[in-house]
């Protein structure tokens, strides 16, 4: 089993978006997954964050490992905060939303960035992942 399916994104981003995946599957050594990128609106990913993190805020991406044992997980990714994001960071949205792409992939692969130490551990290898993709 070997599945990325992205739900509600521009098809001329899904070939970028699918690379940045399978790079950070690979550093991770996962060679069997099935995992779901839903484009959602701000609204429905603050819902996601109420309901499963008891937070009331609007966040870039949500991953969620629904079966760990074969690796099958779902990431919401924001469509209007991934927009906004792209403009403070100077990247295209494409660009941010491979960026989004890897850094909800490492969630599922159970980096953090929740706290300094976690967070820059993360950071630095999602930097890496994404410089090797232009």
């Amino acid at each position: 089993m070997k599945t990325i399916n992205f739900i509600k994104f521009p098809k001329s981003h899904e070939p970028l978006l699918k690379k940045a995946v399978l790079l950070t599957l690979k550093s991770e050594k996962i060679k069997k997954y099935q995992i779901n990128f839903i484009m959602v609106s701000d609204a429905e990913i603050k819902k996601l964050n109420i309901k499963y993190r008891k937070t009331r805020r609007i966040t870039d991406v949500i991953s969620f490992l629904v079966a760990p044992e074969m690796f099958i997980g779902d990431i919401y990714i924001s469509e209007g905060r991934s927009k906004k994001q792209a403009k403070r960071y100077g990247n295209t949205w494409r660009q941010e939303l491979a960026y989004l792409a890897i850094h909800g992939t490492l969630h599922l692969c159970g980096y953090t960035d929740y706290d300094p130490e976690n967070k820059t551990k993360m950071f630095s290898k999602q930097d890496k992942i994404f410089k090797c993709l232009f």
